[in-house]
């Protein structure tokens, strides 16, 4: 259970310093202002916890130091806005490979394991940016930006049931940062440049609860939340030329996938808990 002081540094602060930030760049038109509130709200929901050193004792400390090199990716795709921006989204495979390598070194991840897991999200990462990208010019920003949003909540309560309290906090800041930046973008298409930002934080925080937690994620929890702001693309084929109803649509399939993952996950690590709380021989 998070308390009071953590539930305002991990959630509130992002908030309000995203809010600002994309407020700031709604009224400007300053596209570049989204990727940056996101990134720059999660870095401050982090270091509020506590600023970890460089480098980092545990791997998945390394997704702050990280933050930063992703974020400026997605500002240079809001200023430049090149058709190929959307491979900048396989830095989800170098931030995973990152936080992975302190167990290749160690042997407890094998070399062939490491590359590809690093591939596959790399792989990933890329198509979840161009996914974010044509949803975001049909459904709208807010729509495309709101199912990473879904997509990283659900990992922030998937990791956090996982035995992994404190990256599970990591990854609330990250979806309360992503929040104001998806209400905020108005007209500016900026889903794609977010994601930049956004879909590396995501596969860092569930590598990391995967890996250095146990049980940690499984690896079907993984993949489902990865895959969730892929509906967006169904949204896209609901008839009608209401923008906002096909945004409605896709939006409902996303936080059902992720619903599906997140909710059983969480109501078996309660029940565990209190199992464990009543136990008269711990």
């Amino acid at each position: 259970m998070l308390t009071i002081n953590e539930l305002e540094r991990v959630i509130l602060a992002p908030v309000i310093l995203s809010a600002i930030i994309a407020a700031i760049g709604l009224w400007r038109s300053w596209r570049w202002a989204m990727p940056l509130a996101a990134g720059a709200g999660f870095c401050l929901g982090y270091a509020l916890i506590g600023v970890p050193q460089l480098p980092p004792q545990d791997g998945t400390d390394w997704l702050f130091w990280l933050a930063a090199p992703v974020t400026i990716l997605g500002v240079l795709d809001a200023v430049f806005a090149t058709r190929v921006g959307w491979l900048a989204g396989a830095a989800a495979g170098g931030a995973v490979a990152v936080l992975l390598r302190p167990l290749l070194v160690s042997g407890s991840v094998s070399p062939r394991e490491y590359w590809l897991v690093a591939a596959a999200l790399a792989g990933m990462g890329a198509v979840l940016c161009l996914v974010v990208d044509v949803a975001a010019s049909r459904l709208g920003s807010y729509a495309a930006i709101g199912a990473l949003c879904m997509a990283m909540g659900g990992a922030a309560v998937v990791v956090l049931s996982s035995n992994s309290r404190i990256g599970g906090v990591y990854g609330l800041a990250a979806a309360a940062a992503l929040g104001p930046a998806a209400v905020l973008s108005g007209r500016l298409l900026v889903g794609r440049s977010v994601a930049i930002v956004a879909v590396p934080l995501l596969a860092g925080s569930l590598a990391g609860g995967h890996y250095y937690a146990d049980p940690g994620v499984s690896w079907v929890n993984l993949g489902v939340l990865m895959a969730s702001p892929l509906l967006l693309l169904a949204g896209l084929a609901v008839p009608g030329k209401k923008k906002w109803i096909r945004a409605a649509v896709a939006l409902v399939l996303v936080a059902i996938a992720v619903g599906i993952v997140a909710a059983p996950t969480a109501l078996a690590a309660k029940k565990a808990a209190e199992a464990d709380t009543n136990d008269p021989y711990k």
